[in-house]
């Protein structure tokens, strides 16, 4: 689901679910709905889906709720 603020807002906010899979390093973020879709961030960033600012930050939120996440570097 897809939510806008208003007709003339240029923001879209999604609804997401982001978790941390040990066995690849990755974590991935998915979006459910008709436009839904699974990514995946690494923190390496020679990777194609390197990105490792954006790594950290959903690591944090991650320990935060107390779920499973990469250990802090």
């Amino acid at each position: 689901m897809t939510l806008r603020a208003s007709e003339g807002d240029k923001t879209v906010y999604l609804k997401i679910g982001v978790f941390y899979k040990p066995d690849t390093g990755h974590i991935h973020i998915a979006h459910g709905g008709e436009e839904g879709f699974i990514t995946t961030v690494s923190p390496d960033p020679a990777s194609k889906r390197g990105n490792p600012n954006l790594y950290r930050h959903l690591a944090d939120c991650l320990r935060a709720k107390g779920m499973p996440a990469p250990d802090k570097e």
